[in-house]
């Protein structure tokens, strides 16, 4: 599949909206400029991919476009980077994916790309270096739609790092570098069909669900979980909207088991491999 054209966007949320269980004020300043500092985590991974032919896409709401008093959010990402940034408005926040300018930017690489890659990350997550290079490689197994993701790696939690594994049940994958793939063509045939359309951990599930009631049947090889590659560093902190929505406080539990040391890493591969560099207890 050489001579196809492939267009891949990793698509990066930034407070689309004010989530009701979420307690802080997205629209407040100081908290935007303490969450911008998080954001260097997936700018630093993608800076360090092996394969750069990607665009960075960060889905914001629509009021920091209308607002000067937001406008280090834009500058302040452009300058963490080299690489094509664009950013979109989440112009519906009850369906911020659908109606959004995520739709017209995907329904514009249709027309001009063989196949288009969705691929989302949270902006304080970190992934490995090869994980665009691993995700484009797999549009040879993409006959018309392919959700692709990783399910082994390593957590982050208060300066320590321990081991993360999941399958899902088999019908998931973890958030951090979760792709779409679709085939332009196909694509076209369908309703919108986003990499956030469905629950990252359920995707197959609803993904068949989507499929089977717009005519299209489903198969297994739509489908698949790498759960080999050490493939994401996810990030918990106290500030995550998903520890907020789990546990109503924003509290981190320690995990059980013991966390990495050097024996097990260094420092310095963490940085070559994922573009780590917080502070690490444990690992020298």
């Amino acid at each position: 599949m050489d001579d196809c054209k492939i267009k891949h966007f990793v698509i990066i949320r930034f407070f689309p909206k004010q989530f009701p269980d979420y307690p802080h004020d997205v629209f407040d300043v100081d908290f935007l400029s303490k969450q911008l500092i998080l954001a260097k985590n997936a700018m630093a991974s993608l800076n360090n991919q092996t394969n750069k032919n990607f665009e960075v896409v960060f889905v914001a709401n629509e009021k920091f476009f209308s607002d000067e008093k937001y406008e280090f959010i834009f500058s302040t990402l452009k300058a963490s980077t080299k690489l094509p940034i664009e950013f979109v408005k989440a112009v519906d926040t009850s369906n911020m994916y659908a109606k959004s300018g995520l739709k017209d930017l995907l329904k514009a690489a249709f027309d001009e790309y063989d196949y288009v890659i969705q691929t989302r990350m949270d902006f304080d997550d970190f992934v490995y270096k090869d994980a665009v290079a691993d995700t484009q490689d797999k549009v040879s197994d993409c006959e018309n739609v392919l959700a692709y993701g990783y399910c082994n790696g390593y957590k982050y939690v208060n300066g320590e790092l321990y081991r993360y594994h999941s399958t899902f049940n088999e019908i998931g994958c973890k958030s951090a570098f979760m792709s779409l793939i679709l085939k332009s063509s196909f694509a076209k045939t369908l309703p919108f069909l986003s990499v956030y359309s469905f629950r990252h951990d359920e995707f197959k599930t609803y993904l068949q669900k989507f499929l089977e009631k717009h005519g299209v049947k489903f198969s297994d090889k739509m489908f698949r979980q790498n759960t080999s590659t050490a493939a994401f560093l996810y990030y918990r902190h106290n500030l995550s909207l998903y520890n907020w929505i789990k546990t109503g406080s924003g509290k981190i539990s320690t995990p059980k088991e013991s966390p990495f040391t050097t024996a097990d890493i260094t420092k310095a591969a963490l940085k070559d491999e994922f573009g780590f560099f917080l502070e690490l207890k444990s690992i020298e």
